[in-house]
């Protein structure tokens, strides 16, 4: 790389690949004679430089060649032509190549540590416990016969009135396992039970989803006692109409905690005085979403409209993890609590809190080891794989915030919806202005080209109808976060549960106990923060005994992550990037045998630029692209000082992430710069703000408390004041003469 320093016009002209994303300091001369090291890593010429007429260094400074990433002797071209000629005028576009530059790739030895998994079904029947027969025979039509291990543990302690607190793993029929003992006991109770009787069992859940799934099971589950009447109560939908069910009667309610406070404090119809059961579900999630107070609240108005003992009310509590929260949360709720853990033999306290985490013995864990800049053709490519190429069709892909789903559901669903495949039907006028430029002579409106427009469409209709029951070419794309409607969301819950195939792009508020079928992949493109975040993701699959795989992306510098979840039992395989990539060169036609690429690094390169040139014709995506990088940029600086050494911000390559987004703007020109300031100055403030409370503290036991902490309200403050001893002094002289 000598002679690098002082660029010239030959090696400028020759097609310099710059990667920009930092600052360039005090001028483009300075920052290559300074940076050498880096330019080591983020430059790349080529052997050789042909003679060419001079062209300015600024406008050098943003071109590369149409191959990059390959060895060539032919001059490059210009890949932008957006940069302004003007000596100061600041860059508007940074392009580089995808193959160079990048981190290496860590080698991670295969560890031996052996996986935690649970049981899933036991040999014993739903006719073997003390049930009706009507639930039993209900059970049988809905095809269930035998019993999991946390049913066949827990539900005879439930049907003995005893407080419960259960610990297994998603997907393991927990629902069931609350909802057939309070279905039996209410069914069984004298006399029979009636509307006007209220609320007798009482479910919180953390979301709306869960919530809407709860009270389904209800649904079927009570056709065997259709005098129990079950209700939802959740957040975005109306309350009128709530409060209309309300009046009506509900004997079995599901509710999300915000809701559930709202109506007790609002609506007179909502009466906990004779609440029977408490079912407390997915605990850890509750506490994790911040509903401590929420829950606090129900069980102290629980305390308030039920005077005397609480052994009349039997309190269930579930959950995949138990961590400290949930343990204090038990000891505030439960009485005496008999302890379900499938996955430890005894359950006593010491393997309750152990740090292994199970899962389903079905569900094999990948990582995918990526560098920033290849992260999006990644995950592309492998969309394409499962979906398009293969048979493992429907997905959920975990990212860190709304805008990134945002996002990257409407590129995909541009770009890889109907991959591959080409509009073959034009419209007369397209067919005329073709004529036109070809120099033929158009034959005005009412031609063959528009008579026969119609009968094709139709011929063509009916072959594509064929072709989708055969196998269904477009790849359906939907998404689900918080700050859709509720309409929207269910909407969507509903669709993708029941759909055969597709991807569902989402944040956390997927990720607790929700039952979606035939899911086989898992994909976090943003790794959890935690292992018992990342427990709860993978539990949407491999569920009931089925097969499923989970696979998380990782940057080099995140390698860590994967001894941490080996630290909890969890063990993963590497899948590797150039094998995943290799699904961008095979033909999008199953019947043409020609490839899309010569090489991997050709098909990815195209890919991406297609991105890019999306990006750049297109505002409202250029937009969303913008919106998802900063907030990615936050979330990144957002993780906790447990995990600081796995998701380093320090280290994070702004300006490949922004590549990763599709996006040629410097990280200074999005904003990131300006993000991650004001993420510092927030937590600078509540560092100032948390060191005078200590130091106020500090005072107050040390008896140096301020005048005013001294003075009571009716002081007038004059004997407080300091005196000034220069007048003092001035004044006695005065006196003295």
């Amino acid at each position: 790389m000598s002679g690098v320093g002082g660029v010239g016009g030959q090696a400028a002209a020759g097609g310099l690949v710059l990667n920009l994303s930092r600052g360039l300091g005090g001028g483009r001369q300075n920052y290559f004679q300074n940076h050498q090291k880096r330019e080591a890593e983020d430059v790349s010429l080529p052997k050789k430089c042909p003679k060419t007429a001079h062209v300015p260094e600024a406008k050098q400074a943003t071109v590369t060649p149409a191959n990059a990433g390959k060895e060539t002797d032919q001059p490059p071209k210009p890949a932008t032509e957006d940069v302004g000629d003007a000596p100061n005028e600041e860059k508007k576009e940074i392009v580089t190549s995808l193959f160079s530059g990048n981190p290496a790739i860590p080698f991670i030895p295969k560890s031996d540590v052996t996986k935690l998994s649970e049981k899933v079904f036991s040999e014993e029947s739903f006719s073997s416990l003390d049930l009706a027969p009507q639930i039993v025979s209900n059970l049988e039509k809905l095809g269930f016969s035998s019993m999991t291990s946390v049913q066949q543990q827990a539900i005879p302690s439930i049907l003995g009135g005893k407080d419960t607190l259960v610990k297994s793993q998603t997907g393991s029929g927990k629902t069931l396992t609350y909802a057939l003992p309070i279905l039996h006991s209410l069914m069984m109770q004298v006399p029979r039970v009636q509307r006007s009787d209220g609320v007798l069992a009482l479910v919180v859940v953390p979301t709306r989803e869960l919530a809407l799934q709860s009270y389904q099971w209800f649904e079927r589950l009570h056709k065997s006692c259709v005098w129990v009447v079950p209700g939802y109560l959740i957040g975005g939908e109306k309350k009128k109409a709530e409060k209309a069910r309300l009046r009506r009667g509900i004997n079995i309610l599901v509710g999300t905690p915000g809701r559930l406070i709202d109506h007790l404090h609002s609506t007179k119809s909502l009466s906990l005085a004779s609440i029977r059961f408490l079912v407390i579900d997915e605990a850890d999630r509750l506490l994790d979403m911040g509903y401590e107070r929420s829950i606090t609240s129900i069980i102290e108005t629980l305390c308030e409209q039920q005077p005397g003992p609480s052994s009349s009310r039997q309190t269930i509590m579930l959950s995949a993890t138990l961590s400290a929260g949930v343990e204090k949360l038990a000891g505030m709720s439960l009485v005496e609590p008999k302890v379900v853990d499938v996955s430890c033999e005894d359950n006593t306290e010491n393997q309750l809190t152990s740090e292994a985490l199970a899962t389903p013995a079905n569900l094999s864990h990948h990582y995918l080891l990526v560098p920033a800049k290849l992260r999006l053709v990644t995950l592309a490519a492998f969309i394409l794989s499962k979906c398009k190429f293969g048979d493992e069709r429907k997905m959920i892909i975990f990212f860190a915030t709304q805008d990134m789903v945002d996002y990257h559901t409407a590129l995909f669903s541009n770009l890889l919806s109907r991959y591959g495949q080409e509009v073959k039907n034009k419209t007369s006028l397209l067919r005329r202005a073709e004529k036109v430029l070809a120099g033929q002579q158009d034959d005005g409106e009412g031609s063959h080209d528009e008579e026969d427009v119609e009968e094709e469409e139709e011929e063509e209709e009916e072959l594509g109808q064929e072709k989708s029951r055969e196998k269904p070419d477009a790849i359906l794309f939907q998404k689900l976060h918080g700050s859709m409607t509720q309409q929207d969301r269910s909407a969507v819950f509903k669709s993708f549960k029941n759909a055969a195939a597709g991807v569902l792009m989402c944040t956390d508020v997927a990720s607790r106990g929700l039952d979606m079928p035939r899911v086989r992949w898992i994909v976090q493109f943003n790794a959890a923060c935690t292992a018992a975040d990342y427990v709860h993701r993978v539990g949407r699959t491999a569920r009931v005994n089925a097969r499923g795989s989970a696979l998380v992306f990782l940057a080099p510098a995140e390698a860590p992550y994967i001894q941490m979840l080996e630290s909890h039992k969890i063990t993963l395989k590497e899948i590797n990037m150039h094998g995943v990539l290799r699904t961008l060169v095979l033909p999008p036609d199953p019947d043409s045998k020609k490839p899309v690429a010569n090489t991997v690094e050709e098909a990815a390169t195209s890919m991406q630029l297609q991105v890019e040139k999306l990006l750049l014709s297109d505002s409202d995506f250029r937009d969303l692209a913008r919106k998802a990088y900063v907030s990615f940029v936050r979330s990144y600086a957002s993780y906790p000082k447990e995990v600081r050494e796995m998701f380093n911000f320090k280290a994070l390559h702004l300006g490949h992430y922004a590549k990763s987004m599709g996006l040629r703007d410097s990280p200074a020109a999005l904003g990131a710069g300006a993000a991650f300031r004001a993420k510092r100055e927030m937590k600078e403030k509540r560092e100032r703000k948390e060191k005078r409370r200590k130091i106020q503290v500090m005072n107050q036991r040390c008896g140096n408390l301020p005048k005013t902490a001294s003075m009571s309200e009716f002081d007038s403050g004059l004997d407080s004041m300091p005196t000034n001893k220069a007048k003092t002094k001035t004044r006695k002289k005065i006196k003295s003469k």
